[in-house]
C-alpha cells in the first residue's frame, strides 16, 4: 500500500517549496536511494540500521592540516571573540528583554505561537532593537569568510592540493541551495520564542551570542573546509532501544512532536528539559510551508552553550493539500521530522541530511524495533580533528554524543506516554525509570546494555543522573 510520505498530489516545483528543498540536493538523495541508501556506492549496501565504515585517516598530512587549522583557529577566533562578545551580548539584550515579555502573554501547553497582529508588533519591534547587533554578526561572519580564503588558499597553495580541493566542492555542492535564512527571520523569532520558554532569557542571549560568534568558522573551516580536508559523504545512524510499549507509533511520534515542537511547556517538563545538553525546538511551520526554521541548543559548559539553526520539515504537515516527501533511510517506519543543515546556512556547524523517525530496527537491529532513528548523511573528511568520536566536532562526535543523550529521552517519551494514560506522577516515573537503558556506544551498532534494565542498575552513572534529572517525587 501505498504510504502517506509516498502520495503525490502537487507537482514537483511545489513540493520543494513546501518543503524547503532544492532540485541539486534532491537529486542527490534520490541517487543515494538508487544505489543502496548508504552512499553513492552501491558496495556500501542497503543497511540504514548501521554505521557505515569510516577509518580514520592517520596520515602525517592530515594531522598536519589538523595542526594548521589549529593553529590558525586559535590566531583568528580568540582575538575576535574577546573583542566581540561582550558588544554582541549587550546589543542582544534588548531585544531579548522584549521577546521574553511576549513569551510571558503564552499560557503554558501553548502547542503553536499564532502569527497574529500581536506577534507582528513584537516581531518588527524586536528586529529594530536586534539591529545593532545584527550589523556586529554581519560584520563577524564577514571576516570569518576573510581569514577562511586567506588561510585556506594559503595553504592550498603550499601543498598544491588543487585537485584535492576540487573533489571536496563537489562533495558540498548538494547543500548549497538551502532556503534563505535573512527570508525566514519570523521563523527564528518563533523559535526563540519556544526556546526562551525552555531556558530563559540569559541562557538563550548568550547561546545565541556564542552561535553568532563561534559557528560559522566552526563549520567553513573547522568541520568541513575543502582547502585543508578530503571531503566525502559518510552514513551514521543512532537508534535508540525498542520503545514498542508506546504504541502504535503514531501515538509515540506525536509525543515526541509535543515535547519538542510545543511552543511553552507545563513548569514541570520545562524544568527538565532545561536540564538537557541538547534541546531540540522545531516549532510548527506557518500556513503554506511543511518546514519552518528551528533551533537547538547545547550545553557544553557554563560558557560553551550555544544555538544551532535548522531547516526542518514536519512529515505530520499537510499544508498546500501535499504530505509527500522522501524518506532516504531503508529502516524507517514513520518519519517525523526531515533536518537539512544546508552548507549555506553558517549557523549550524554540520552539512547534512538528518531524518527522525520511528525505525523498524532494520536488519542489524531488529531488537530495537519501534525504537527513535536518527539517521544522518552529511559531509565529512577523515581527519583526526573531525571525524572520530571524540574529535573537536564532525559527524563521529555527533553519533557518540545521541548515544548518550537518546536514552534521556526515551525516559522522557515514556514517562509522558503513562501519564497521558491516566497513571500518576510517580507511577509513570517508576515505570520510565524500571525501563531505562543505555547502550553500548560505539562505531557501526551500539547495542543496548542488556544487564542494566533500570536506573538503579546504574548506581548514579547514567546520563539520565548526569543530567540531574528527578527519579522520585519529592514530598
Amino acid at each position: 500500500a501505498e504510504r502517506q510520505w509516498e502520495k503525490v498530489t502537487v507537482d514537483e516545483a511545489t513540493r520543494m517549496r513546501l518543503n524547503g528543498e532544492s532540485a541539486q540536493c534532491m537529486a542527490h538523495m534520490k541517487a543515494m536511494k538508487k544505489a543502496g541508501g548508504v552512499s553513492l556506492r552501491e558496495a556500501d549496501g542497503a543497511d540504514t540500521s548501521k554505521d557505515q565504515d569510516w577509518p580514520l585517516d592517520e596520515s602525517c598530512f592530515a594531522k598536519c592540516a589538523d595542526m594548521y587549522c589549529l593553529i590558525t583557529t586559535g590566531l583568528w577566533l580568540v582575538p575576535k571573540v574577546l573583542i566581540f562578545v561582550i558588544p554582541m551580548l549587550l546589543l542582544e539584550l534588548p531585544a531579548f528583554v522584549l521577546l521574553r515579555s511576549y513569551v510571558a502573554t503564552l499560557k503554558p501547553g501553548t502547542d503553536k505561537v499564532r502569527r497574529s497582529g500581536r506577534f507582528w508588533m513584537s516581531f518588527v519591534l524586536a528586529s529594530l532593537l536586534f539591529f545593532p547587533a545584527g550589523i556586529l554578526a554581519i560584520v563577524s561572519l564577514m571576516v570569518d569568510y576573510l581569514f577562511y580564503w586567506l588561510f585556506g588558499i594559503t595553504f592550498c597553495i603550499f601543498t598544491s592540493r588543487y585537485c584535492a580541493v576540487w573533489r571536496s566542492m563537489k562533495a558540498l555542492n548538494p547543500y548549497r541551495n538551502g532556503p534563505w535564512i535573512i527570508l525566514h527571520l519570523p521563523d527564528i523569532y518563533v523559535a526563540l520564542t519556544g526556546q526562551t520558554a525552555r531556558q530563559g532569557i540569559f541562557e538563550i542571549a548568550w547561546s545565541l551570542s556564542n552561535m553568532l560568534l563561534f559557528i560559522p568558522w566552526f563549520k567553513y573551516y573547522v568541520t568541513v573546509n575543502p582547502w585543508l580536508q578530503n571531503l566525502d559523504h559518510r552514513f551514521t545512524s543512532q537508534i535508540t532501544t525498542s520503545m514498542s510499549d508506546i504504541a502504535p507509533a503514531e501515538h509515540c511520534a506525536s509525543i515526541l512532536q509535543e515535547i519538542v515542537s510545543r511552543a511553552k511547556h507545563h513548569p514541570g517538563r520545562a524544568r527538565k528539559v532545561d536540564l538537557w545538553s541538547f534541546v531540540p525546538h522545531y516549532p510548527s511551520p506557518p500556513p503554506g510551508r511543511r518546514y519552518a526554521l528551528g533551533l537547538q541548543q547545547g550545553y557544553i559548559n557554563p560558557l560553551m552553550q550555544i544555538l544551532l539553526i535548522v531547516h526542518t520539515t514536519h512529515a505530520n504537515s499537510s499544508d498546500g493539500n501535499s504530505t509527500e516527501q522522501h524518506v532516504a533511510s531503508n529502516s524507517c517506519q514513520l518519519p517525523i521530522y526531515r533536518v537539512i543543515l544546508w552548507y549555506n546556512n553558517p549557523y549550524h556547524f554540520l552539512t547534512a541530511w538528518v531524518e527522525a523517525s520511528i525505525s523498524t530496527g532494520g536488519p542489524s537491529q531488529p531488537e530495537k524495533v519501534d525504537g527513535g532513528e536518527h539517521p544522518m548523511w552529511g559531509v565529512s573528511s577523515a581527519s583526526p580533528l573531525s571525524a572520530g568520536r571524540a574529535s573537536l566536532t564532525g559527524l563521529g562526535v555527533i553519533d557518540s554524543f545521541f548515544d548518550y543523550w537518546l536514552p534521556v529521552l526515551v525516559h522522557e517519551l515514556r514517562y509522558s506516554h503513562h501519564r497521558m494514560a491516566g497513571k500518576s506522577h510517580q507511577e509513570a516515573l517508576q515505570i520510565a525509570n524500571d525501563m531505562y537503558q543505555e547502550v553500548h556506544s560505539k562505531d557501526g551498532i551500539s547495542r543496548p546494555i542488556a544487564d542494566k534494565v533500570g536506573l538503579d542498575q546504574y548506581h548514579g552513572d547514567s546520563a539520565y543522573d548526569d543530567y540531574g534529572l528527578p527519579k522520585q517525587v519529592t514530598v
